[in-house]
């Protein structure tokens, strides 16, 4: 084999290896990125108005998670009388979201609370 050849050749095993290299950091970063996100959640709970009277939403992510426009666990179908109502809740759902609990209340954390649906709108 000349010279011109044997270099040509050794280019392209080196070219191959530099591209195999690149691939395989390429890779290895999009998996770490891919478990970070999966491992790190990014929750916030944000308090709204409505129709009804005060709820929460939670995102994940940005986007809703949960929506509650209706004081949870309760049979009734209306809302949270106050903001601050709302948000306390909300606040031990989230809690628990966080720890990896079922996002939920019962009747009794509600009523142990304090809080009682707004009684001026039914729906």
């Amino acid at each position: 084999m000349t010279k011109p050849k044997l270099r040509l050749k050794l280019q392209w095993v080196f070219t191959g290896l530099i591209a195999l290299a690149a691939a395989t950091f390429f890779y290895i970063g999009f998996r770490q990125h891919r478990q970070y996100k999966k491992d790190h959640i990014f929750i916030e709970i944000k308090p709204i108005h409505t129709a009804k009277g005060w709820g929460y939403n939670i995102y994940t992510d940005g986007k809703i998670y949960i929506h509650q426009d209706i004081v949870p666990a309760l049979p009734t179908n209306r809302g949270f009388r106050t903001e601050e109502d709302a948000m306390a809740v909300g606040k031990k759902v989230y809690d628990r979201l966080v720890a990896g609990q079922m996002p939920m209340v019962t009747a009794k954390e509600v009523q142990d609370m304090g809080i009682i649906p707004d009684s001026t709108t039914q729906h």
